[in-house]
């Protein structure tokens, strides 16, 4: 039914509208190590941080305690 032409045009327009897909994706660059990847996704505390961590709160709840001290010795009010 189609001439050979138009088997050619369509080649060469799936050959051009093709190529303009490809332009438009992303350059990767260097892949990342996996371990990089992960790591993003981790929640999870290394030693280091984990001190630190806990060395503020018990900063925090020295700070709290005596707070609660110093409510309780001073006077009441009428």
């Amino acid at each position: 039914m189609f001439s050979y032409s138009a088997y050619r045009l369509a080649a060469v327009l799936s050959v051009i509208l093709l190529s303009g897909c490809t332009s438009s994706l992303s350059d990767p660059g260097p892949m990342q190590q996996f371990s990089d990847v992960i790591r993003s996704y981790d929640r999870t505390l290394d030693k280091s941080e984990r001190d630190a961590a806990i060395t503020d709160l018990k900063h925090e709840k020295e700070r709290q305690q005596a707070q609660v001290e110093k409510v309780k010795d001073a006077p009441k009010a009428n």
